[in-house]
């Protein structure tokens, strides 16, 4: 079947086959093109993962600050969860490091968006840009401790 039309038409199927020539080293059987995309996309998605869980953890940090008479158990746990997470993600894939910066800005922006719909608080409420430095919101006691037992 024609490698294109196998990709378009069965992506599974398409995998199976580029895996299989990739094992055996058949480079004429590999499809160029679509796996040179696929690789792109596949780096592109790790760097989203980061942003999500910074976006979790930037609106969960925004929360805990600037709502702390709402704080829970829930939010303690949440911004436990996505620290550790990172961290993970980071250690899995240690050159996102170098777009650290990239990420926590686009993490902001949506922490934001999540902390307004999770709050009750006007947008003015929040900062323009991000309070926190990387290193800081990853640490197990900033703002939230979360090196202990959650004491509500």
């Amino acid at each position: 079947m024609d490698k294109p039309f196998l990709y378009d038409q069965d992506f599974y199927g398409w995998t199976q086959q580029q895996a299989k020539a990739l094992e055996q080293r058949l480079v004429m059987e590999l499809d160029w093109q679509h796996l040179q995309e696929e690789i792109q996309a596949l780096g592109r998605q790790e760097y989203r993962e980061l942003v999500s869980r910074l976006s979790v953890l930037l609106g969960h940090l925004l929360k805990w600050e600037y709502q702390p008479e709402q704080r829970s158990r829930s939010w303690f746990l949440t911004i436990r969860e996505q620290r550790r997470a990172i961290h993970r993600h980071l250690r899995q894939n240690p050159s996102l490091k170098s777009r650290i910066e990239e990420a926590l800005l686009d993490g902001f922006e949506a922490g934001v968006d999540l902390a307004l719909r999770e709050t009750n608080l006007p947008l003015r409420t929040f900062p323009e840009h991000c309070p926190y430095l990387f290193d800081a919101a990853i640490a197990d006691n900033f703002l939230c401790d979360t090196r202990q037992d959650w004491e509500g």
